[in-house]
């Protein structure tokens, strides 16, 4: 089977709000796109953006938009994230623009950006009330782990990433986002749950 025809199934089936095939597409695209970046950034002005921040800003904006997307033709899907990346890139730049001319902010998910981070991240959620885990070592697992990650509902994706990935503390969270610390708590646990379903083999880091 082609990656055009395994795209055409998986596209229907994330569509209609199957999260597992919506990662499953990211992952397909995952080396294609991240090409696609580095050589829009190598292009670029200079060397502040990263690679995997964009890749993840990706993820995240395909799988806001996949169930509006529409799929006209062989490719259309590859060529639809390489645009998202396009796009959020030169909005980037806009922003690194304004931010000359006033106060320097960093807009980076520091977890996000290389694998060593990404793996204690990794580590983290898989340690949450389960036994100690296999140290994460395989650049696939971190490839399925960004994927899952861009695959959650919003409201579990923005819980984990305050909470594992941000270091917030859940008090902050809840008043952040107008919830309570329970609530919260409910939000990890389902997105753990979610991201055990999604990543399939790679499960054994979330067992227990």
């Amino acid at each position: 089977m082609s990656q055009d025809d395994r795209d055409s199934t998986l596209i229907q089936r994330a569509i209609g709000g199957d999260r597992a095939a919506l990662a499953q597409l990211l992952l397909l695209h995952h080396d294609v796109l991240q090409r696609h970046i580095a050589r829009q950034l190598a292009d670029g002005p200079d060397g502040v953006l990263q690679v995997e921040d964009i890749l993840q800003q990706t993820f995240v904006r395909a799988a806001h938009g996949i169930r509006s997307f529409e799929p006209r033709r062989a490719g259309s899907l590859r060529s639809w994230l390489k645009t998202i990346a396009t796009n959020l890139i030169k909005d980037a730049r806009k922003r690194r623009r304004r931010e000359r001319r006033g106060p320097r902010r960093s807009a980076r998910s520091p977890a996000m950006s290389d694998d060593g981070s990404m793996a204690l991240v990794v580590e983290r959620l898989a340690a949450d009330h389960t036994p100690p885990p296999q140290r994460v070592q395989t650049r696939e697992t971190l490839r399925k782990m960004r994927a899952a990650l861009a695959s959650l509902p919003n409201d579990q994706r923005d819980a984990i990433e305050r909470y594992y990935i941000l270091n917030e503390p859940l008090d902050q969270i809840a008043a952040a986002t107008g919830r309570t610390k329970g609530a919260i708590r409910g939000l990890c646990y389902r997105a753990r749950q979610n991201l055990r379903a999604i990543m399939g083999g790679s499960s054994l880091y979330f067992s227990g």
